[in-house]
């Protein structure tokens, strides 16, 4: 299914950076994409502005080429944070969320105001209209944020922002393995993934 952000990912949230990885960014894991009311079709497809004519709207958790930890679901509030019951998912970021094909895909921005975090901007990374912050190569915007984030994103129009890169001291990909070239932990198995969650 694999071939190719990604909010980030980065995911950036729930105990390993792979886990991470499709989940609410800190400071983002990308323009132009369709919102609207959170619909059911046939099967466990459901999905926030999900278009039958022209497929999905944005990148799937399958459209690049890192197999990353991915949560499964059946519907978009398997995908939601915890204690978000009743506001996720929603029809707008940060808790649009979508339910494809048995795996979540990560809320896309629309716009810098969707964004929450101070000087946040919304850009695609790797594909996925993403709230990052960016850095110009400095990592104090970064550590401001978090001690876990380094100025070593790349939107994918050239842009530097601040990650949680898992080469980063304090940041442990569990039993999946760093991706040095991207930041992100990526996993060759569902058995390197946590409980619920698949290696795509």
């Amino acid at each position: 299914m694999r071939g190719a952000p990604w909010m980030a990912g980065l995911a950036l949230l729930l105990g390993s950076a792979c886990s991470e990885d499709r989940e609410p960014p800190v400071i983002g894991g990308s323009m132009g994409t369709t919102q609207g009311q959170a619909t059911t079709t046939s099967g466990n497809d459901e999905s926030a502005g999900a278009e039958s004519s022209t497929g999905f709207p944005w990148p799937l958790p399958t459209d690049d080429d890192l197999l990353t930890c991915v949560r499964t679901c059946e519907f978009p509030s398997d995908c939601c944070p915890p204690n978000t019951a009743g506001t996720c998912p929603g029809a707008s970021y940060p808790y649009n969320y979508a339910c494809h094909e048995g795996l979540c895909v990560f809320p896309p921005c629309t716009a810098d105001t969707d964004c929450l975090g101070p000087a946040e901007i919304c850009r695609e990374v790797r594909g996925l209209p993403s709230c990052v912050l960016p850095c110009d190569g400095d990592d104090a915007p970064c550590m401001a944020a978090s001690s876990e984030q380094t100025c070593q994103g790349m939107t994918d129009d050239g842009l530097q922002y601040c990650m949680v890169h898992c080469t980063t001291p304090g940041v442990f990909c569990g039993i999946s393995t760093c991706d040095e070239a991207t930041g992100v932990c990526i996993c060759s198995s569902a058995g390197q993934c946590q409980s619920s969650w698949d290696c795509v």
